[in-house]
């Protein structure tokens, strides 16, 4: 008996050790997947489903930031060499983005009113210490990925994690007020600036470099879910400043909602474009990789989006289409979660069958 126990313990910490290990920080965009899937939900009237999807993120929020920090205390240096490394570093923004939208779905869903103003705060905090230090670390660095190897649609989360606290901030208790309209609404220009800086060069290496069919990573639907976002974002600003903030510029606001919103739709076909390309080809990676949730987050955004842009722009989409789009994007997630499970448990079931030769007896 004392044998079993002491050889589950050793699997057990075999299988923590590893967990550790092979933690990718960007596995926080499966909390802003889970998130936008529920608040998408919420919006179609499948209320006790949009509240279970929230029971669920909060407690893989809670596994992923317990995951987080201890891969920051056990390897602090390991951690600090992935946040300034330009393939790895972007990933870290998805940080930002999960706790902020977890925390619309508390400001959406429930009444606690306190728990979203938490989220944010924290939600703020990561963004400033994450997206100074990962750029000022990137461009201090010797060692550089090349144009092809670091660049990508996780460069585009700069816009994505300013938009999600903008989507959050401009929507809890106190957006009204001058001081708080002024930070999101400058934000909101900041992330869409950082959008205009990376697209081109991203639309750049697609057109006049070299690409492999192969190298149509997840992470190019971001090129989409930036833009979603932000239309999103200016959505919630124009009702902060309808509210009487800075009714002045509600005007330039809606042309630009209206211009973001019109840009993602575009993206949404040239990707759809490439992937029937890519399936026709059959170049497409059925293997499960936490970047897959890079497709999904974008997918629900680009529909919660767009049921507040039209309703900015005065057109009631039909209910059938609502609840039709979000069956849709929800059984996307759920495809993509399945693959997620099954995934993790062959891994684990791996790693004890090589954690069980290894303490065989020889």
């Amino acid at each position: 008996m004392p044998h079993n126990i002491s050889k589950i313990t050793s699997t057990l910490h075999t299988l923590w050790a590893q967990s550790l290990t092979h933690f990718p920080y960007n596995y926080f965009a499966l909390i802003m997947a889970t998130g936008i899937i529920s608040l998408g939900c919420q919006a179609a009237g499948f209320h006790s489903l949009a509240f279970g999807l929230l029971i669920l993120n909060s407690s893989q929020y809670v596994i992923c930031i317990f995951l987080a920090l201890s891969k920051f205390i056990a390897s602090p240096a390991v951690v600090w060499r992935d946040l300034i490394h330009s393939d790895k570093g972007p990933g870290f923004l998805t940080m930002v983005a999960g706790t902020c939208m977890l925390g619309e779905q508390y400001d959406t869903l429930t009444e606690l009113t306190p728990l979203p103003f938490i989220l944010l705060s924290a939600g703020i905090v990561l963004y400033l210490l994450l997206i100074f230090s990962m750029i000022a670390g990137v461009a201090m660095s010797e060692d550089k990925c090349s144009f092809n190897q670091g660049l990508d649609g996780l460069w585009l989360l700069c816009t994505v994690a300013g938009c999600s606290i903008v989507v959050l901030g401009a929507g809890t208790e106190g957006a009204a007020t001058r001081p708080q309209a002024i930070f999101c609404t400058a934000l909101w220009a900041i992330s869409i600036m950082l959008y205009m800086m990376i697209i081109p060069m991203i639309f750049f290496r697609w057109l006049f470099t070299s690409v492999n069919k192969r190298d149509f990573s997840p992470s190019w639907w971001i090129n989409m879910g930036a833009l979603a976002i932000s239309s999103l974002a200016g959505t919630k600003l124009l009702a902060v400043h309808n509210a009487g903030a800075f009714a002045t510029i509600t005007p330039i606001i809606t042309a630009i909602i209206f211009f973001l919103w019109a840009m993602a739709l575009w993206w949404l076909l040239l990707l759809l474009t490439i992937f029937f390309w890519r399936l026709t080809s059959r170049v497409l990676d059925y293997r499960y990789v936490p970047g897959d949730w890079s497709i999904v987050f974008p997918s629900g955004m680009i529909v919660v989006a767009s049921f507040n842009v039209l309703h900015v722009i005065g057109i009631t989409p039909p209910n059938w289409l609502i609840k039709g789009s979000v069956v849709c994007v929800f059984l996307l997630w759920f495809i993509f979660y399945i693959r997620m499970l099954t995934s993790l448990g062959k891994s684990c079931h791996q790693s004890c069958k090589r954690k069980a030769i290894t303490d065989s007896p020889r």
